[in-house]
């Protein structure tokens, strides 16, 4: 399947990538980048290497934050700002994260792996 880097364009391509019926055969193990900064341009390369280390894994860009609708994703981001990356299990929620201050290959891979993929 992957690896993937899904540059979303509107809040109904999102929702398909956090809905139960994913535009993949198999169910992905997603990872929420937001926003469209410098910071972010530069976490994207490292997102998608650590989405090489399995075929599950998806890494979805969300430039604009209000296309968020899902609450268990958009108040895990407004809990605290220095979250830079969400990853969301099987089941869409979240387990794990990527900080501003960690955003090596390894920082991804890690969120990853605590999320199940």
């Amino acid at each position: 399947m992957g690896p993937w880097l899904i540059d979303v364009r509107t809040r109904d391509e999102l929702e398909t990538w956090l809905g139960d019926d994913p535009p993949t055969t198999a169910r992905p193990v997603v990872m929420i980048v937001r926003g469209d900064s410098p910071e972010v341009r530069e976490f994207l390369p490292n997102a998608l290497d650590a989405a090489k280390h399995n075929d599950r894994r998806v890494v979805v860009w969300v430039k604009d934050f209000e296309w968020l609708t899902s609450d268990n994703v958009r108040e895990f981001f407004l809990s605290d700002d220095s979250i830079l990356a969400a990853v969301l299990s099987e089941d869409r929620r979240v387990k794990g994260w990527v900080y501003r201050d960690r955003t090596g290959v390894d920082d991804a891979d890690f969120a990853y792996h605590q999320a199940g993929g």
